[in-house]
């Protein structure tokens, strides 16, 4: 097994799993979900990319800590070549086959829309919506945060980066309602831009950075009460996706993805710091653990199989499960592994020296 699948915080899998069930449910069409008391509750798509991103910033953030709490400073070259590893192979894979798809006309696939996708713009492209292509907003997104968020990391202090995370997830209702109302050319993708929705990510930061300062005892206190795990739960699936249906932009922008991003991560710590509960054993199942792991390249692929490319629903899962598997044992795990061995080969570790190679 490679490092990559050693997961050393629990419960993350688990919860990236049913983030990307309630993606792919919710991109998909079928009568038989539809007729689903509820449905909505499980089929929320937006509350499952915010979870996806709560813990992308919360990981990255941990790895970039521990490395700077280990060698009092954080290699950029290792932490680039790692991700650039672990991301670009299994995207560009899936856009090739996309461009395929688009040279032979099975996909309406457009020139500026593949170049958007490509160089991780999307988010910004005043391009038309184009539903092969359209989860590329959130990798974008993504791929931004990882241009400045690890240089904030080595220019500045634990102190200083605590109070930038917390300027961003203060100041970002005002700047999505600024920005509606002064870019209405961009209100598609006014819950896709960084400036407008980068709170979330840094709200992962936020509770990394805290927890290391140790800032968060009378927070975990509360946390490790599942009165707190077990009100976010129940505020997702009924109020909040009540809400969102009802007000729509009007309750997100305003106070609807800073609502979820506080419920978020009150589940998060209570999954990873109370993973020997109920909730953190069935988040710790062999399944979802495993689905945690090819999270990334099913959400690659359920867009093919999704929206208005549903096959008959469960098939297209099956589909999207067989395409992911196929990425993960194909595409992402040679690629860890010609990661690990470029590292080595460049002497790049922590410090810049050779020696152990730590995974990332």
């Amino acid at each position: 097994m490679t490092a990559e699948s050693k997961r050393a915080i629990p419960s993350l899998d688990g919860l990236r799993a049913l983030s990307v069930l309630a993606v792919i449910l919710g991109h998909t069409r079928s009568q038989l979900l539809d007729r689903i008391p509820f449905n909505a509750a499980f089929r929320n798509g937006h509350q499952g990319v915010s979870c996806f991103f709560i813990i992308s910033g919360f990981l990255i953030t941990h790895l970039l800590l521990k490395e700077l709490n280990r060698d009092h400073s954080i290699n950029l070259k290792v932490f680039y070549l790692r991700r650039t590893f672990r991301i670009f192979p299994p995207f560009y894979v899936f856009l090739l086959v996309v461009g395929i798809l688009g040279l032979l006309h099975v996909l309406p696939i457009t020139l500026p829309a593949f170049l958007a996708a490509a160089t991780y713009t999307w988010n910004y492209a005043p391009i038309a919506e184009l539903w092969p292509l359209g989860h590329s907003w959130s990798l974008s997104l993504e791929e931004q945060f990882y241009l400045f968020w690890p240089l904030c990391m080595v220019a500045f202090s634990k102190r200083v980066n605590i109070r930038i995370a917390l300027g961003v997830i203060t100041l970002s209702p005002v700047i999505r309602v600024v920005s509606y109302f002064a870019f209405p050319g961009f209100r598609t993708h006014i819950d896709m831009m960084l400036h407008t929705h980068l709170d979330t990510i840094m709200t992962g930061c936020l509770l990394s950075l805290l927890i290391d300062k140790k800032l968060t005892d009378r927070l975990l206190g509360w946390a490790m009460s599942p009165f707190a795990a077990g009100l976010s739960i129940l505020f997702l699936l009924t109020f909040d996706t009540w809400a969102t249906l009802r007000w729509k932009g009007l309750y997100l922008l305003t106070v609807g993805i800073s609502l979820e991003n506080v419920a978020f991560t009150a589940i998060l710590l209570f999954a990873v710091f109370q993973h020997e509960s109920v909730l953190g054993r069935v988040l710790n199942f062999a399944v979802l653990k495993h689905l945690g792991r090819i999270s990334y390249s099913l959400y690659l692929w359920q867009q093919l199989f999704t929206g208005p490319y549903t096959f008959h629903f469960p098939f297209n899962l099956v589909l999207i499960l067989g395409c992911a598997e196929l990425s993960y044992y194909l595409v992402e795990l040679p690629s860890f592994r010609l990661r690990d061995q470029a590292q080595r080969a460049l002497g790049w570790t922590a410090q810049g020296r050779p020696g152990r190679v730590e995974p990332i």
